[in-house]
């Protein structure tokens, strides 16, 4: 109770200082990006590193994505809806009113290989999928194949590979596949008048996130602020164990990796490696 009582005062003073800054024509700072691809590190590495402007978090500002995440919450109070839809609502109303152009955009967006992203978020939102799952799992009523099974017919896997057009390029008007990715770089910097964005992959950003923010923001930043949430999450020994044994299908593994997402951010060696990670061929070969 006090720890929800001290994170709902959290979110209600970011909250206020989000309706201080709107009212201004200041240039707002967006770690907009994903879910389940670092961006509580993101987020709380950029806070510390006094960068003069304030740092919202974002995963959503299409209106129809965020009416997907309202509808998961139909009849919550708000202060039960998860603080980043918040923020995005906001945010998604101000960009509605005025315009890109009304204020200086800066976006951070780290991005994450799709299989992988999407598994992380599928454990996180079991029970969406699977009702009663930890009951049923601790009593051996549910087993890797039947997860593997709901995972393929119920997930919406096309969101990673649809979230730059629909959160990028219809918010903001920036194609970032206009722009060829420097795939052994890491990450990029995309400026056009009053916006500026810099993209990360999380599989290198303990690497290049040192560069990328100097580039970035010109300030020496110099370690990260690590936030593992997902070890603390009730389904994360479940989730390891199925990682190890999960065996994914071709069909599903070239839709994932023929995408424009994946060729865009990955080098042909980087998506066969993914590929033989969850196809197991390597432990197929070595047994």
């Amino acid at each position: 109770m006090l720890y929800d009582w001290s994170t709902y005062r959290k979110n209600q003073k970011s909250i206020a200082e989000l309706e201080k800054h709107l009212r201004t024509k200041g240039p707002t700072l967006l770690v907009h990006q994903m879910g389940r691809a670092g961006s509580m590190t993101t987020v709380s590495t950029l806070r510390n590193a006094s960068l003069g402007m304030p740092v919202f978090h974002t995963h959503w500002l299409n209106t129809r994505n965020i009416a997907k995440r309202l509808n998961r919450f139909a009849g919550a109070p708000d202060r039960k809806l998860p603080f980043n839809v918040r923020v995005g609502i906001r945010i998604s109303q101000e960009l509605g009113r005025h315009g890109r152009d009304y204020r200086p955009w800066h976006l951070v967006t780290v991005f994450r290989e799709p299989v992988a992203r999407n598994l992380s978020v599928y454990f996180l939102s079991i029970v969406d999928y699977i009702p009663d799952f930890f009951r049923r799992h601790a009593s051996g009523e549910v087993a890797n194949d039947e997860i593997l099974d709901v995972f393929l017919r119920k997930f919406p896997h096309d969101e990673p590979l649809d979230w730059f057009n629909e959160e990028v390029l219809e918010i903001f008007g920036i194609d970032v596949f206009e722009y060829p990715f420097p795939v052994d770089h890491g990450y990029q910097v995309i400026r056009e008048e009053g916006f500026s964005m810099l993209l990360i992959k999380v599989e290198e950003l303990n690497d290049c996130f040192a560069r990328a923010f100097e580039e970035f923001f010109d300030v020496r930043i110099s370690t990260l602020d690590q936030k593992h949430i997902t070890e603390r999450d009730p389904s994360y020994g479940m989730y390891q164990r199925f990682l190890k044994d999960v065996r994914l299908p071709d069909e599903y593994l070239t839709r994932m990796y023929d995408s424009r997402f994946a060729r865009h951010f990955y080098s042909p060696a980087e998506i066969e490696r993914f590929k033989r990670r969850w196809s197991k061929v390597d432990q197929a070969l070595s047994s």
